[in-house]
């Protein structure tokens, strides 16, 4: 099947207005180049690393679902569904990008990550436990989602979050005033047959009161129900 140029399929997945920005929202999405993902200006949020060059050999846009699939020119024969989904939520710009990937080989590594970049004046790190959400000034061992504070000219706060029943670890890296972000899913040790699926959320709101929103979105995040189709 031919890749999709990119060209071609650009989808405006624009939230509605979001209070305390400094510049009006815009959202888009390169069917053909997944690894930039949505497009905010000058973020990036829910990409998809492949590990390789590649392009969309399919999609279709199903309400506020925009579905794609890839398959990497790889030895791992991976065939990857990625969904990416704007939900409503006053007040606050909010997208999540639900990924599957199955192999055609006996053996296989099925590990990819999202990945986001963000410019960032400081990082406020959340860690989950029995009475709430806990923000820390500095990475903790382990973690569970990331609010990222914008600088005051563009405005707002950035929540990254996975599902913690599907994380395999995040990298974070800071480099000339942005934040780069990798949330690894799935395993590297694949077997054919076997489908794996991993949820992820972004969100951008005003940075007042940003751990309370954020704390309301990751609860509500953590228990929703696994998607069984795409």
């Amino acid at each position: 099947m031919s890749a999709i140029p990119s060209s071609e399929k650009v989808v405006d997945l624009r939230p509605p207005t979001v209070a305390g920005l400094a510049t009006p929202l815009t959202a888009v999405l390169d069917i053909a180049a997944p690894r930039r993902g949505i497009t905010c200006g000058g973020e990036h949020v829910l990409g998809l690393e492949l590990r390789s060059s590649c392009t969309a050999t399919d999609y279709w846009i199903r309400g506020s679902d925009v579905v794609a699939i890839y398959e990497p020119d790889d030895p791992r024969h991976l065939r990857v569904t990625a969904l990416w989904r704007c939900r409503h939520s006053p007040g606050i710009a909010l997208w999540n990008l639900i990924a599957s990937a199955t192999t055609s080989r006996r053996e296989s590594d099925a590990s990819l990550a999202v990945v986001s970049s963000v410019a960032a004046d400081s990082i406020a790190w959340g860690c989950g436990t029995t009475a709430g959400m806990q923000w820390m000034d500095s990475e903790p061992e382990s973690v569970d989602c990331l609010l990222i504070r914008r600088p005051a000219t563009a405005g707002g706060s950035v929540l990254l979050a996975v599902h913690p029943a599907d994380s395999r670890g995040s990298l974070v890296r800071r480099e000339g005033g942005r934040v780069h972000v990798a949330c690894w899913l799935f395993s590297a040790a694949a077997e054919k047959g076997v489908l794996f699926r991993g949820r992820t959320l972004a969100a951008i709101g005003p940075t007042a009161d940003d751990t309370i929103w954020a704390q309301r979105l990751w609860s509500e995040f953590v228990v929703e129900p696994p998607m069984l189709t795409a």
